[in-house]
């Protein structure tokens, strides 16, 4: 009844404005209460297939028995990397770190507090004593932290 157009010609309310309102108003509370009892068709994705062989082997869990002699040796901690070098792309990750700016020419790199931005034409960091430096991102030769 929401959008369809009614006759009320089968109707026994009175043949007034008032009336013949009240009567659709009646009808499309029934007609939205009938449609919202009866469930929408949902869109149903195919499933994959699971493979039977990892789902066998997930239901299956393997009996490892841990002895002294066969357990596995403790990984040891990782010596100190070496400096790790920053990129136009990787900068901000490193953005907080003190880094060294190494420059074409220069023979002893910049210290840097940390890097404020990097863009196509200008390298810019704050330098160990507070001030910003912009140079221009062809000279610089590498970032390492």
């Amino acid at each position: 009844m929401t959008k369809t157009l009614f006759s009320h010609a089968a109707c026994d309310h009175a043949s007034t404005k008032a009336a013949r309102a009240k009567c659709r108003k009646e009808m499309r509370g029934d007609a939205v209460a009938s449609a919202a009892s009866t469930p929408k068709p949902v869109a149903v994705t195919p499933t994959k297939k699971k493979d039977p062989r990892k789902v066998a082997a997930a239901s299956e869990p393997a009996a490892v028995e841990t002895t002294p002699e066969s357990a596995p040796a403790q990984p040891e901690t990782p010596a100190a990397a070496g400096p790790v070098e920053i990129t136009p792309d990787t900068w901000r990750d490193h953005k907080d770190a003190a880094a060294l700016v190494h420059i074409n020419g220069v023979a002893e790199p910049f210290a840097a507090q940390c890097i404020t931005g990097w863009s196509i034409k200008f390298l810019q960091f704050t330098d160990s004593e507070g001030k910003r430096q912009r140079i221009p991102a062809s000279t610089v030769e590498r970032v390492t932290v």
